[in-house]
């Protein structure tokens, strides 16, 4: 699913612009665009990202809000949306820090100083859904978490003081909140309750999704209304994400089961399905397309944070894993060390043993896995496709079973080499596709092909070394395990990457 979701949003974006509204509303739509952002951070496409950044700062309002496609009406639902697309790049695009102020300012200015609560459209107007009323304004919950991020990386109190006045008045709002209000689509009542979740009240989502979870069919479906017998795409995804960041993976799992399903040849989803569709039935809204893609992030994470335990801590000096990595890395005191997708840290721990003045950062997907990372590295919870770091910040970089999760292969390792310093060297360990069956893996993993990956790491100008290693008892390698090594040419070199060799020992 997650492959064809992406295609659909390469296809979708508009040249210099942002992300269709839909497959048959050709035009960018600012709000979309904006939290956008962050989903295609998580797939690797930084540069799609930054695309989409610029062309939000040049419709920015002059008053620093956002308006709707073809609007001139300013909306807060919509400008914190695309404050969260800018602080989720923010770090490594700097110059969005003045465009994003502004938007923030706006917000915290267009909010009511007494309750904290934001502006809403005129009844029948944007947010009308005909004789079911409007949408909840608790929607709005949905833009503090954004706001509080900005308010943390410019360092300004302002903003975070404005978040937990207006947290407090829409709490108030959801606090005797049900599924079965006649206006509560499930793509808006799931909205409030990832904010909820965003926000750090865990007991108000559980209570919400678990009302929800009374309607949810055995085949993983939701109705897109308590009412109606058909389903809002969006809303299942949407759903189906918020469960997982709960911890309620089996109602998760049969969410995204159904979700999968319905996903159309082209990659989207229509906006709704079944007998009486009436939101988008035939056309794909992108925001479809987004929550698909993050529902299936979740699973990822969800599934490492569940195993955790069937992991081990530590790895023996001789398993042939061990050994190329030291052999391969070292000699690495004083230098900057990523273990990218490090687990528990086992390969981390085994280079602070024998490198102690090395810095080692250790990043994975599951908060719990790093939990058991040992004192003295640092943690970092983040995905191969969105490291938090600059360009060029490592001088060494160790991958090991980890590109196997990452699902969107070249973008990772794209990801992996941007942030390994010129001169660095990168060492990757997985499994030879050549092998598949030899042990069980969840349907999303991938193995690989050693010309393959080597072809990837040549095309971005490293010269490349692969062979087989041994693992655990298999001293002598037997095919399963691939590890290469690549080396990123001194900054003297960089440019002539037309020389860079590729060779095998395999």
């Amino acid at each position: 699913m997650l492959e064809g979701a992406v295609r659909w949003i390469r296809r979708h974006a508009i040249a210099g612009g942002g992300i269709v509204v839909s497959s048959k509303q050709r035009v960018s739509y600012p709000e979309v665009t904006g939290y956008f952002i962050p989903t295609l951070l998580g797939v690797g496409e930084r540069e799609l990202a930054r695309q989409f950044a610029a062309w939000l700062v040049s419709v920015q309002r002059p008053d620093g809000a956002f308006a709707g496609p073809g609007d001139d009406q300013a909306f807060a639902f919509d400008t914190g949306q695309v404050v969260r697309g800018w602080a989720a790049l923010l770090p490594t695009y700097p110059v969005l820090e003045t465009p994003l102020r502004r938007a923030c300012d706006w917000l915290v200015a267009a909010g009511d100083a007494r309750s904290g609560r934001l502006p809403v459209p005129p009844p029948g107007g944007a947010w009308s859904l005909g004789p079911r009323g409007e949408v909840s304004e608790a929607i709005h919950l949905y833009v503090l978490a954004p706001l509080r991020a900005a308010g943390e990386l410019l360092d300004e109190p302002r903003y975070r003081r404005f978040v937990e006045h207006s947290r407090d008045y829409y709490l108030d709002l959801v606090r005797d909140m049900r599924f079965d209000a006649p206006n509560h689509l499930t793509h808006f009542y799931a909205y409030i309750q990832e904010a909820l979740w965003e926000l750090g009240c865990g007991e108000e989502a559980r209570r919400g999704m678990a009302d929800v979870a009374r309607f949810q069919q055995e085949n993983g479906a939701v109705p897109a209304y308590s009412d109606v017998p058909w389903v809002c795409a969006t809303g299942v995804a949407q759903l189906a994400q918020v469960w997982f960041r709960l911890g309620e993976s089996a109602r998760a799992e049969r969410a995204l089961a159904f979700l999968t399903t319905l996903q159309n040849p082209s990659g989207g989803f229509f906006g709704s399905y079944g007998v009486g569709a009436a939101y988008f039935p035939t056309e794909e809204p992108a925001w479809g397309v987004k929550y698909a893609v993050e529902a299936e992030q979740c699973r990822i994470a969800s599934h490492f944070d569940r195993t955790a335990t069937d992991y081990r801590t530590d790895i023996a000096e001789n398993d042939g894993r061990a050994r190329a990595v030291l052999e391969r890395l070292g000699p690495l005191n004083g230098k900057r060390v990523l273990d990218a997708g490090a687990g528990k840290g086992r390969y981390a721990a085994l280079l602070q043993r024998h490198w102690p003045d090395a810095a080692i950062t250790a990043l994975d997907v599951s908060a719990e896995m790093l939990r058991h990372v040992p004192a003295g590295i640092a943690r970092v919870q983040n995905s191969l496709l969105d490291m938090p770091f600059p360009d060029g910040h490592f001088d060494a970089v160790l991958c090991i079973e980890a590109l196997e999760h990452a699902v969107q292969i070249p973008e990772a390792v794209r990801e992996l080499v941007r942030v390994l310093a010129p001169g660095g060297t990168i060492v990757i360990i997985d499994k030879n596709k050549q092998k598949l069956g030899a042990l069980a893996m969840p349907n999303w993993e991938r193995w690989f092909d050693a010309h393959e990956l080597t072809a990837i790491l040549t095309s971005l100008g490293l010269a490349v070394e692969a062979e087989y290693v041994g693992y655990d008892e298999q001293r002598q390698p037997d095919g399963l395990f691939i590890c290469w090594m690549g080396r990123n040419p001194p900054r003297s070199a960089a440019a002539a990457t037309s020389d860079t060799t590729a060779t095998a020992a395999l």
